[in-house]
């Protein structure tokens, strides 16, 4: 489980993350792309899916662990509690 949640989706490309909407975890993958206003990212195709697109106004959330973020987002997390994960 990943433990940060980045609201700053620009500089994710490449990052591993979570994907989460409603509390509830959607896929996991590497960010493949993220638009310039970080509005929207893809998450590269894997075992898990093809390569998917996902909207910040859709109220996706991209959860990460500190460590695999650049150095000046590294910085700002700490505080933040892990996402409620519930078995469906």
């Amino acid at each position: 489980m990943k433990s940060y949640r980045c609201d700053d989706w620009s500089r994710l490309t490449g990052v591993e993350v979570e994907v989460h909407i409603h509390g509830q975890l959607l896929r996991a993958g590497t960010v493949d792309a993220v638009m310039p206003d970080a509005t929207v990212l893809w998450l590269a195709a894997d075992h898990n899916g093809g390569r998917t697109l996902f909207e910040a106004v859709e109220g996706y959330e991209m959860w990460t662990d500190p460590q695999d973020l650049p150095d000046e987002l590294h910085a700002a997390t700490h505080g933040q509690q892990p996402p409620n994960h519930t078995d469906s």
